[in-house]
């Protein structure tokens, strides 16, 4: 729920809803805190081949819902949605096709006093919606500071200087397995085989 000028709005977007939009608020007044404007964004796709294919995928469905003239693909696999800056699938503000990166260094305090400070002016995240078809490999993800410094050494393979705190909120059925066994259990188990 958010407060805006004309009194509270029961949700801005939930699974289920469509037509989906990608929406950035912004402007907001600083004495109410209340939002005064919402654009909508046009987002990237990632077509990694572990995503679904075609109409089966939600991403290609929200993409879709956004922009009735985006003509699904059955072939294709459409496995992630990014909503952000990030430098291989940055977002634009459609009614401007000014990039959100863009737009938020024009507009630095959307982000608010301590997230500007903490991020000099940079969005600190990716949202992203991920389409799922296959099993995804054990992901290890740096910290702030060790991306940092793989980024200044290999931008070629590590992209931007930010660390990868995920969290996962399933929109349709999903399984998802987190951790490891215990290092004893698994120095047991391969002196078995």
């Amino acid at each position: 729920m958010f407060h805006s000028p004309s009194g509270p709005s029961s949700r801005l977007w939930r699974p289920g809803d469509r037509p989906f939009r990608a929406l950035i608020l912004s402007n907001t007044c600083r004495i109410c805190r209340s939002v005064t404007s919402v654009f909508q964004l046009r987002c990237e796709v990632q077509t990694y081949a572990w995503g679904k294919r075609g109409t089966s995928s939600e991403v290609a469905s929200l993409i879709q819902s956004a922009d009735p003239s985006f003509s699904i693909d059955e072939e294709q696999t459409y496995a992630e949605l990014w909503m952000g800056t990030h430098p291989r699938g940055a977002s634009v503000i459609a009614k401007t096709n000014t990039s959100l990166e863009q737009w938020i260094s024009q507009n630095p305090e959307c982000l608010g006093s301590k997230v500007m400070e903490r991020f000099s002016g940079k969005l600190p995240f990716l949202f992203k919606v991920l389409s799922v078809n296959i099993s995804l490999s054990i992901q290890a993800h740096p910290n702030k500071a060790l991306a940092e410094e793989l980024h200044r050494r290999d931008a070629a393979h590590y992209a931007d200087s930010n660390h990868k705190p995920e969290m996962a909120i399933a929109l349709s059925a999903f399984e998802g397995l987190c951790g490891f066994r215990p290092a004893a259990e698994i120095a047991e188990h391969l002196q078995s085989e």
